[in-house]
């Protein structure tokens, strides 16, 4: 005797955090009249950024800027290296100098825009985005961050435009193609994200966010070979994450490969106790494996973190009564149809007649016959 399970259970991780873009190289020509020794010290708080050594970066931008006080690229630079640092206010306040003196300097509206994001400004980020790219049209980093931006204001339609036009103007953004690709999953457009997650995937291999949107669309298509195989090289590059385990647990369990389901599920949850889904999915397998002391195990801890969980109620009932064990499995049945008597009776409806229980007395309903 089988349990009825009726909940697909599908992690979808949508990476959407804005990437770091690094060090602009699109600016105005704002190095005219800039004396040889701040040009040299802001060289030098360069090299010390791209080295990540903030300390000194934002020391040898300030040097700079004591020599030559309207320097935008020092401005920029040293707000982009305080940014770094966490001091997302401060470093508006120098991309805002910047600005002022170098009013079309793309780069600087884009940092000022990446800030603000940082900060949870999204209108405002967004704003600041769209100046960098009126200022450079084929900004590939700031038309991701716009889409970012748009995103999070819940504007998706506007958000993917952004994403595409980004990959247009570089091909090679791997940000971009992971921004687009999880865009376009999260409006369960699988097949249209697939080609653009491969492509992130195939620039950025050690991202675990695209690897894990890329699996995703992968099982979502159908590919469910590919889809174990990428969810494998996750879990062994990230060994720590609960997730991978789970993801591959449910890809066991949809292709009736119910023991490295279970061994997959106790992995997520070894390094994650507090999951009442995969908990939910646990107990499912161990069920379909015929052990049903395990499954009840997992199902009454499953309730443990989530009472109202009618699944976990309804599949419990469904192990007791596996065991004979009527009176628990009764208990069960009336807990569930108390949270839902609609999916209660649909499921009941569809349950093979092999699995109605003709021991009990089934809570009555008005709609339908009792189980007999």
């Amino acid at each position: 005797m089988k349990l009825f399970f009726v909940r697909c259970i599908i992690w979808l991780a949508v990476g959407l955090a804005l990437a770091c873009f690094g060090l602009h190289s699109i600016r105005a020509d704002n190095t005219r009249d800039i004396p040889q020794e701040a040009a040299k010290l802001n060289q030098r708080g360069l090299d010390h950024l791209r080295r990540k050594e903030y300390d000194q970066a934002i020391a040898s931008f300030r040097e700079a800027l004591q020599v030559q006080p309207e320097y935008p690229d020092a401005l920029d630079n040293l707000g982009k290296a305080l940014e770094a640092t966490g001091k997302d206010a401060e470093a508006i306040a120098e991309f805002d100098k910047a600005i002022k003196i170098a009013p079309d300097n793309a780069a600087a509206h884009a940092d000022k825009g990446m800030a603000l994001f940082h900060e949870g400004k999204y209108e405002e980020a967004a704003a600041s985005y769209r100046l960098a790219i009126e200022h450079h049209k084929d900004f590939s980093e700031a038309q991701n961050g716009l889409g970012a931006s748009l995103l999070h204001l819940g504007k998706n339609d506007e958000a993917i435009a952004a994403f595409r036009s980004s990959v247009a103007s570089n091909p090679k953004n791997a940000d971009a193609l992971g921004n687009l690709g999880a865009a376009l999953l999260s409006e369960n457009k699988a097949e249209e994200a697939l080609p653009f997650l491969r492509r992130a995937h195939s620039l950025r291999p050690d991202s675990p966010d695209v690897l894990e949107n890329y699996a995703a669309a992968l099982d979502q298509t159908g590919q469910t070979h590919e889809a174990v195989a990428a969810y494998h090289k996750l879990s062994s590059k990230h060994p720590e994450q609960p997730a991978p385990w789970a993801h591959l647990g449910y890809l066991y369990y949809k292709s009736k490969r119910y023991d490295p389901a279970v061994s997959a599920f106790e992995k997520s949850l070894a390094l994650k106790q507090d999951q009442p889904d995969v908990l939910l999915a646990l107990g499912q397998a161990q069920a379909d494996q015929g052990k049903f002391s395990d499954a009840v195990h997992s199902y009454e801890k499953c309730l443990a973190l989530k009472p109202d969980e009618f699944y976990a109620l309804y599949n419990l009932a469904r192990a007791y009564y596996a065991q004979k064990d009527y009176v628990k499995a009764a208990a069960n049945y009336e807990k569930a149809y108390a949270l839902s008597p609609t999916m209660w009776s649909l499921l009941s409806a569809w349950a093979p007649a092999s699995w109605q229980p003709t021991n009990l007395k089934m809570p009555s309903q008005p709609t339908r016959k009792s189980f007999r």
